[in-house]
């Protein structure tokens, strides 16, 4: 890892010791294959580079020098060489254990000097935010994770009304999958229950049984959400169905009790998601070809869905939900390219 410049705010710096191999390790953080690096101590000890800082957002430069991405250090540890196991070697993405062994002995061989013994610091961290330079490359080798969401609510608003229970499935546009987050949430003493949309729960049994049994405090599963979130690897995007919906009482909880965003921008200083997110019911509806007012999900065919019955139960629904983006994203995937001008919104 080559240090370029760097103050006590912010470091920026290159991986590796080559731009090629600065570029090859970028390629990684940008797929959300690496979340981790290693240096020697003895070169922070020496000022050779900067020493890494839990909680700093550092710049990766790619091998040109420019500015591609930011990242966050999560964890530090100081380990000896031969102490390093492949659950940190794991993080680092640069394969199996007796592969980065023999490269990083090379490595630390080219640079120094390298022994068994050798005081190793060991970072983790995660992708913040990709700048211009990497866009270009991110948009070849990142694999994006949808957070797709339903949730279940005692009423139309979270400014009046109690969301009662919600599910997601994180899913690649591949249908790669990576877990799944339910919850069910004690409704809060500072609303009340809206009397149309407790009429219709009356209808459905199971679904209220679902959506009521052991609730918990918002309070505490709100930052779970938030810590399974970030806990997967890459860029996350929020998606629901639709979002004016689903999105609305998502960020309005977790602004409330996770100090989070369900939407990316100047708003929070903890960002779980990227973008505006994926509302279901316009991609949907676009994607189709169908009119304005024949956008609802209801159109869709039962095959998109999976056949996974809509059953008003929150993780029922979300299951659904996640195959229908499947099934979007491979219809827009043969669908010509369109690109723009830098000029064409500011």
């Amino acid at each position: 890892m080559s240090d370029t410049t760097s103050n006590s705010a912010q470091v920026k710096f290159s991986f590796g010791d080559s731009p090629e191999l600065a570029d090859s390790l970028l390629a990684l953080v940008l797929a959300g294959k690496k979340t981790a690096t290693c240096g020697a101590l003895r070169d922070y000890e020496e000022g050779k580079e900067a020493m890494p800082a839990v909680g700093r957002r550092d710049i990766v430069l790619n091998g040109a020098g420019e500015e591609a991405c930011v990242i966050e250090t999560l964890s530090l540890e100081t380990r000896r060489f031969d102490d390093i196991d492949p659950s940190f070697t794991d993080r680092e993405g640069e394969g199996p254990y007796a592969q980065w062994r023999a490269e990083h002995e090379a490595f630390f061989a080219r640079n120094g000097g390298f022994s068994p013994d050798m005081q190793i610091v060991c970072e983790t961290f995660k992708l913040l935010s990709v700048l211009p330079a990497g866009r270009e490359l991110y948009n070849r080798v990142a694999r994006p994770i949808f957070i797709v969401t339903d949730i279940e609510s005692d009423g139309p608003t979270p400014l009046h009304n109690s969301m009662l229970s919600f599910a997601s499935v994180a899913i690649e546009a591949d249908g790669t999958r990576h877990g799944e987050f339910e919850a069910v949430l004690k409704p809060r003493a500072d609303r009340t229950q809206n009397d149309m949309t407790m009429d219709w729960w009356k209808t459905q049994p199971e679904a209220w049984k679902a959506a009521t049994e052991g609730a918990e405090d918002a309070s505490v599963v709100m930052p779970r959400f938030a810590d399974w979130v970030d806990s997967l690897p890459g860029l996350k995007v929020f998606v629901a169905a639709p979002m004016i919906f689903d999105g609305l009482w998502m960020d309005h909880y977790l602004d409330e009790y996770a100090d989070t965003r369900a939407l990316s921008g100047p708003f929070k200083g903890r960002q779980i998601f990227r973008g505006g997110g994926v509302c279901l019911y316009t991609m949907a509806g676009t994607l189709r070809g169908a009119p304005y007012l024949d956008w609802g999900m209801s159109k869709l065919p039962a095959e998109f869905y999976g056949h996974i019955a809509h059953t008003h139960k929150a993780i029922d629904d979300a299951r659904g939900f996640a195959n229908v983006l499947v099934e979007l994203f491979q219809l827009s995937s043969a669908l010509p390219g369109i690109t723009g001008s830098k000029s064409d919104f500011r």
